[in-house]
């Protein structure tokens, strides 16, 4: 559902500095992209019938953000026993 520019102007939780705080808050341990998306506020209720489409559209759209973490420096990622991880940067 679309919605007007006023609210799409309107400051809301940054999606970034809520994955950063997560795995932060964590900085011991590494987790996957579904961990770390399962820990956010990430609205993902979908109507059934266009779940499988736009669940295939948050995924993508989440891991980018991720992705884009990693390459401000934010947080690293590496593979472990063939699984992408994630843990925040040491700075």
């Amino acid at each position: 559902m679309p919605i007007d520019k006023k609210e799409f102007e309107r400051s809301s939780i940054n999606l970034e500095e809520e994955i950063v705080a997560f795995l932060r808050a964590r900085k011991g341990k590494a987790y996957t992209s579904d961990e770390i998306m399962s820990a956010t506020n990430l609205r993902t209720d979908f109507d059934l019938q266009v779940t499988t489409k736009y669940s295939i559209f948050v995924v993508a759209n989440f891991v980018a953000i991720l992705h884009d973490l990693v390459a401000k420096g934010k947080i690293r990622r590496k593979v472990v026993n063939n699984r992408v991880y994630f843990i925040a940067s040491d700075t």
